[in-house]
């Protein structure tokens, strides 16, 4: 693997959600997986984390929440104006 050229996982996370589609941290990790192979970051509670930061400074919003099998609260999140217009910038 060339960590030269990888991406830092938040824009990677930042660019996963360029379609529009809600997603929750498990979805996210699904895509992030294969480009970050064997990276300990790489993982739902660390994905969970950056997604509350995206949408702490605007980037993301909280799109709904559900419960998952084990009794879990699950935040769904969909890109912002904002964040679409910081996407158009790259």
């Amino acid at each position: 693997m060339n960590t030269q050229t990888l991406k830092p996982l938040r824009h990677f996370i930042i660019e996963t959600f360029g379609n529009g589609k809600a997603l929750d941290a498990k979805a996210v990790l699904e895509q992030a997986a294969p480009s970050y192979p064997g990276e300990k970051y790489c993982s739902v509670p660390s994905i969970a984390e950056h997604l509350k930061a995206l949408k702490a400074v605007g980037i993301l919003h909280e799109d709904g929440s559900y419960l998952d099998d084990k009794g879990k609260l699950v935040s769904m999140y969909r890109i912002s104006e904002y964040g679409l217009e910081k996407i158009e910038k790259k």
